[in-house]
């Protein structure tokens, strides 16, 4: 009986990195279920964490770890590359003169951390993601104290979010996560998660589907409205993420190719949900609309990054 859902999600994570993008467009056709399933934005970003960490090579952590230096760097880099890219763009007159809304969004933008499937990512095109996913906790632990103040600076004004709110959404998220993935690992085994790893992809990609319907909720309805203010933020979301990822990947050019590229996806792609999430009451609806726009090149970078890495990829 389990056989075939087993099957599906084997077919859907050989096909990961189409099946990602192609949800994002599923999502944008099934408005109607939008409300009824925001409830599975936390399960699904939990989800991604459990089985980052689950599947997570803990030699190459072990090995991440004695070299303290370069990881140290690779976490300033995720901390102020993407807000100072976040700062260029938003002293730029035509910029200046948007929605406040806007500008608040592209602050948050800049001041949130990693994409917590970044690592997934990594894995998923064929990187030893131990590197990034380190990068990425330690992006997470730091996120209560560095972001509201970023995201304050960069909007020019006090930005409501609560420290305490979004650092309980990180022990959350991150800790219950880590420690879930943790103890899945030692229940299931090493052989046997590695046995199934088609299916844990094609899982991930069925958690970023409810994701994608919850997050596009609107957005259709303010395409018809005003398509050219939604046209401006998805290219200015796509934009920002492509500086981001073209920055940091310069920066890190001492670096292996290996980490070099599984950080600057990390740096690139932004989760913008654990900053929104705990405003998303107060926040304007412009704000939102840029987040949900936000999210369509995070669903299309597996195929560009793909097609990135075979150009990158030294010989």
């Amino acid at each position: 009986m389990l056989k075939s859902p087993r099957r599906f999600l084997a077919f859907v994570g050989r096909h990961a990195a189409r099946a990602y993008a192609a949800s994002i467009f599923i999502g944008l056709a099934l408005p109607q279920l939008a409300a009824a399933l925001r409830p599975f934005i936390p399960v699904s970003i939990f989800i991604f964490i459990l089985l980052s960490f689950a599947r997570a090579h803990l030699p190459g952590l072990q090995i991440v770890v004695q070299k303290p230096l370069r990881l140290v760097m690779a976490v300033i880099l995720s901390l102020i590359v993407p807000p100072i890219i976040g700062w260029g763009v938003l002293q730029l007159p035509v910029i200046v003169a948007l929605d406040p809304g806007i500008r608040l969004a592209i602050a948050l933008m800049a001041a949130a951390p990693p994409l917590m499937a970044s690592p997934v990512y990594a894995a998923l095109l064929g990187f030893e993601n131990s590197f990034a996913l380190t990068t990425l906790v330690l992006g997470m632990v730091i996120t209560p104290l560095s972001a509201p103040t970023l995201a304050s600076l960069l909007a020019g004004a006090a930005v409501p979010i609560s420290p305490y709110a979004l650092a309980e959404r990180l022990a959350l998220f991150v800790g219950l996560g880590m420690l879930a993935g943790l103890a899945l690992r030692r229940i299931a085994g090493v052989a046997r998660l590695e046995s199934v790893k088609q299916e844990l992809d094609g899982l991930g990609v069925a958690m970023f589907f409810l994701f994608a319907i919850a997050a596009m909720d609107g957005v259709i309805d303010a395409t018809l409205e005003n398509p050219l203010l939604i046209l401006l933020m998805l290219a200015l979301s796509t934009g920002i993420a492509a500086l981001n990822f073209a920055a940091s990947y310069a920066l890190l050019r001492h670096y292996g190719f290996n980490d070099r590229f599984s950080v600057s996806i990390g740096i690139s792609l932004r989760n913008m949900g654990l900053l929104v999430a705990p405003i998303i009451a107060i926040i304007p609806k412009t704000t939102f609309l840029y987040f949900a726009l936000a999210q369509v090149p995070v669903y299309v970078a597996p195929v560009i990054l793909k097609a990135l890495k075979t150009k990158l990829e030294p010989e």
